[in-house]
């Protein structure tokens, strides 16, 4: 009676749980499938394709060799666009991830360490950032690009992501550091260690699980950000792959399927990457942020 009873109570979690995974896998599933079928499978109606009868792998082909970029009139080939705009993201996204890790790992210690006039004030204020949406700046901040000449450029992009995510960065690393012993940095200073030697010999090592979780948050944050990129880029200089996408859009037509091959592209390195080093970013999480 205890297990039926119990077994009852489970059985709205289960199919609560079945249609949240169905409602956050299927537009993947669609985006997926689109990209293996043929237009008119693709543009029938009503839609019935579950997976296309005549799989075609044609649409990646495409994108790398005759593709046209229906934004620019189907004059601009995709296989250009493409190869710039993973170049792009690749640079944008592992420069500014590495940057917000050393930045932010050296000013958690600071933070957690480091007695200092106004540090507390200096804390709150970078906290108040955190939840300050992007939006809210975005006038400034185009304003300032462009007096800087910084507009359409990957350093300003670069730029942009780093300041956003330093604020979260900053308080994951410095609840992390703040969790390893202290005396094993008095042991390394009484044995003649500088507060210099400290970060590569000591705090880096032992902080690794939090630099691996920040690091990889900043880099799964800036591949997949398309509202700085659309404002702060114009050409195949700097437009990441999450821009590149909005390119198939035409003012007559649509290219799903070369659009889905496209997005299918964009999501595999994420992906990949969070499959592989998942071990990696729930440990730094939680053995950094949880006390």
């Amino acid at each position: 009676m205890k297990r039926d009873r119990r077994l009852r109570r489970l059985i709205p979690l289960y199919i609560a749980s079945a249609l949240l995974l169905f409602w956050a896998l299927a537009p993947i599933y669609w985006v997926a499938v689109s990209s293996i079928s043929n237009r008119i499978e693709l543009y029938a109606r009503p839609y019935k394709i579950w997976f296309p009868s005549e799989p075609t792998l044609e649409h990646y082909v495409t994108l790398f060799t005759t593709g046209a970029a229906y934004r620019d009139g189907g004059f601009s080939p995709t296989a250009g666009l493409i190869g710039a705009g993973l170049r792009n993201s690749i640079i944008i996204s592992v420069a500014s991830a590495a940057i917000v890790t050393v930045v932010s790992t050296g000013a958690g210690y600071v933070f957690a360490r480091l007695r200092f006039r106004f540090k507390q004030t200096a804390f709150y204020f970078l906290m108040l950032l955190m939840p300050l949406p992007v939006w809210v700046a975005l006038i400034a901040l185009f304003f300032l690009l462009t007096n800087l000449n910084l507009i359409d450029t990957l350093h300003g992009l670069i730029m942009l992501f780093v300041v956003f995510m330093l604020p979260l960065s900053v308080w994951l690393m410095s609840t992390f550091i703040r969790d390893i012993p202290e005396e094993i940095e008095d042991a390394a200073l009484v044995d003649g260690c500088t507060r210099w030697q400290l970060l590569p010999r000591i705090v880096f090592p032992l902080a690794r699980p939090g630099m691996i979780a920040v690091f990889l948050v900043a880099l799964l944050t800036s591949w997949n950000n398309f509202l700085l990129p659309l404002i702060f880029s114009r050409t195949s200089a700097s437009q990441p792959m999450t821009v590149v996408l909005t390119l198939f859009i035409g003012q007559y037509e649509v290219a799903w399927e070369d659009m889905s091959a496209a997005a299918v592209l964009t999501m595999l390195p994420p992906f990949l990457m969070a499959l592989f080093f998942q071990r990696y970013l729930v440990r730094g999480l939680t053995a950094g942020a949880v006390k």
